[in-house]
């Protein structure tokens, strides 16, 4: 749902730059017309002898161009204040993101064959027993990060968000994670970070 609301709003701005130009301009249906958009970093293997050797990431983003009148619709959009938005919503929206990471990162365990919640609260709490340090680089600065839920002002949502801070203070009073949380998360997901990095 997302991705299309992306779409349609990158089309519509498109179009609204073509129609102010002059008219409105129909693609042929033979050609589909894209509008593509590439980001590309690469980051060269070092300690290679003879070879060379690039890593990279690339994002590249494809929007197909309107072939028929019927695609043309009109884009409303509503822009407001900062300040209003945060007034409406009755509170600020950053604060609820953390718990939508923690329940995003539960669903990845469970797709990797783990359940989900009680191997994110072993996760933190290890990670608050040794918490990963800025020599750990950027990823392992994104992932200290993530897994410290006191490391943010975070409004508890709900009576179950307050688990993450229970076991990050049990990993930091030396409290046994693993006597905790073996029983129902036999594999520590630490173990995976830790190849990560």
């Amino acid at each position: 749902c997302d991705a299309s609301m992306t779409r349609a709003l990158i089309a519509g701005i498109l179009l609204a730059f073509v129609a102010s130009i002059h008219g409105t301009m129909i693609y042929p249906e033979l050609a589909p017309t894209p509008v593509t958009f590439l980001c590309a970093f690469g980051i060269p293997v070092e300690d290679l002898a003879f070879e060379t050797v690039i890593s990279g990431y690339a994002l590249r983003m494809q929007y197909f161009l309107p072939n028929n009148a019927s695609q043309l619709t009109r884009i409303y959009l509503k822009p407001q204040p900062l300040t209003d938005r945060r007034r409406k919503e009755g509170g600020n929206l950053a604060a609820t993101y953390r718990w939508i990471i923690y329940r995003g990162i539960e669903m990845v365990l469970q797709h990797l064959g783990l359940p989900g919640h009680s191997c994110l609260l072993r996760v933190i709490c290890e990670h608050a027993a040794l918490p990963l340090s800025h020599e750990s680089g950027l990823l392992g600065e994104l992932f200290h990060i993530i897994l410290t839920p006191s490391s943010s002002n975070d409004r508890l949502g709900k009576r179950s968000n307050r688990v993450y801070h229970t076991a990050e203070r049990l990993g930091r009073r030396g409290g046994s994670c693993e006597a905790l949380y073996a029983s129902r998360c036999p594999r520590s997901p630490m173990d995976l970070i830790s190849i990560l990095l």
